[in-house]
């Protein structure tokens, strides 16, 4: 009896661990894309987040801040800046050694730019899917994900950031 007990125990060990909150800080590149593309060259993000995941289920929640800044095509134009707040799914894939995941969700997205002298901001909701993969266990982990993130303001605009980070 005892003994089954000990090897249920060790069975219920990695889904609880998998049900820990997790912090992920990263950053990386950010490439502008639709109508943004026009106005804006490719830039950066730095990125932030808890992952929670839920018990016996491959599924984990994220919330995600981020700060994208990319660079400005056009004399006089403030370089354009995406704050970013976002709950995303997060569905984790079989993997040994590294956990593949697939993710998406909706955030609200607030994007400031235009001319140096009039910077317009403009705050809207949008959603963002993507996929990326984790490695490392319980302690210190590092991830790597690419997302496709759709503002459909007026005119709509789009991001595709690359990051890279660590997890906690």
């Amino acid at each position: 009896m005892r003994r089954l007990f000990v090897v249920a125990l060790l069975l219920a060990l990695p889904s609880a661990a998998e049900a820990q909150p997790r912090l992920m800080i990263g950053g990386g590149f950010t490439a502008p894309n639709g109508s943004l593309a026009d106005a804006a060259d490719p830039g950066y993000h730095l990125r932030a987040a808890l992952h929670v995941g839920i018990p016996t289920l491959p599924v984990a929640l994220r919330g995600d801040g981020a700060l994208h800044r990319m660079g400005s095509k056009q004399a006089g134009m403030e370089a354009p800046e995406v704050l970013e707040g976002s709950l995303s799914l997060v569905y984790v894939l079989p993997g040994v050694g590294m956990q593949p995941y697939i993710l998406g969700g909706a955030g609200t997205y607030r994007l400031e730019s235009g001319p140096t002298d009039a910077t317009v901001t403009e705050s809207t909701t949008g959603y963002q899917a993507g996929f990326g993969v984790a490695v490392g266990g319980l302690g210190l982990g590092a991830f790597a994900e690419i997302r496709y993130v759709h503002i459909p303001a007026d005119p709509g605009f789009r991001l595709i950031p690359l990051t890279v980070g660590l997890r906690f």
